[in-house]
């Protein structure tokens, strides 16, 4: 497994960015990218979001815990791969992916939070639900 700083140099330099290129984009410190990149410092989970959104790669990809970058792209839409297995058990939800190039971005959000909350319902109701005893 590649530690984080390894495959943070090699992205960049795919782009062909400095270090000091990079941190300005990502409103970073240049010394901040150099300890990254030399496995002196981890990336905060919002900061390793960023890099991945930045790179169009996963966040278990920049972790060293897959050598996939990404496994699907759709129109408009990208499934990563943690995602992607969850998906492919269910093809409704593939359907129901598909029709989203064909929404406004209002619209989209009107259907995440739809989702959120039909998700959130779910989870309450599981909490409600007395635990069946294993064995019975």
């Amino acid at each position: 497994m590649e530690p984080i700083g390894e495959r943070l140099a090699a992205l960049r330099k795919e782009k062909g960015l400095s270090q000091a290129k990079l941190a300005k984009l990502l409103n970073l410190g240049t010394s901040t990218i150099a300890n990254y990149e030399l496995n002196k410092r981890t990336p905060d989970p919002a900061t390793l979001k960023r890099l991945a959104d930045f790179f169009d790669v996963s966040v278990d990809y920049l972790l060293g815990r897959t050598e996939r970058r990404e496994v699907f792209k759709g129109e408009g839409y990208i499934v990563r791969e943690g995602e992607a297995a969850y998906f492919a058990g269910y093809p409704l939800f593939i359907r129901l992916v598909e029709r989203l190039p064909n929404f406004t971005e209002e619209e989209k959000e009107s259907l995440l939070a739809c989702w959120r909350w039909a998700l959130e319902a779910v989870e309450r109701e599981k909490k409600r639900r007395p635990q069946k005893e294993k064995g019975f």
